[in-house]
């Protein structure tokens, strides 16, 4: 039922819940240990957050260490890194002129004028997560102790 609960938000692209709710189940957040001149040229999600985060609040954001990330992963600009699809959370609460210059630059969509979540949001990357949890929890858990344990609604 549990399974069912949370594949059935997913699937239906989180139709009848807030936004604010929304925000808090599907995005990820971590803290940077460096500070972000540090990480030199790395890439990682919370790098691209920082990094986007400093475009738009400033760079004096990113100076500390200790920044804290919370982002979601764009289903655009497609055919690119997951790295590279991370967007800041705090840009749904700019202005909204600020909104869609950061979010068309972000998603190299120069023409967009729809910057709901739920079109933004990769569903494909959060089901897949959700089945690799599934699998990290309860199957491979169930199969070890020899359980028969079927998700058959999962397709992603």
């Amino acid at each position: 039922k549990v399974a069912d609960y949370w594949l059935d938000i997913l699937f239906s692209k989180a139709e009848n819940m807030p936004d604010d709710e929304l925000f808090d189940l599907i995005s990820s957040q971590r803290s940077m240990s460096k500070k972000l001149e540090e990480y030199g040229a790395q890439k990682s999600t919370s790098i691209s957050t920082a990094k986007r985060i400093a475009e738009f609040l400033g760079d004096q954001m990113t100076k500390d260490k200790g920044l804290n990330c919370k982002f979601i992963i764009a289903r655009k600009p497609e055919g690119t890194p997951v790295t590279e699809r991370a967007i800041p959370v705090a840009i749904f609460q700019a202005e909204p002129a600020v909104r869609r210059y950061y979010l068309r630059r972000w998603l190299k969509t120069p023409g967009a004028t729809d910057f709901d979540i739920r079109d933004i949001l990769d569903w494909d990357y959060y089901k897949e997560r959700f089945g690799s949890a599934i699998m990290k929890i309860i199957t491979i858990p169930a199969a070890l102790q020899g359980k028969t344990f079927i998700f058959l609604e999962f397709v992603a």
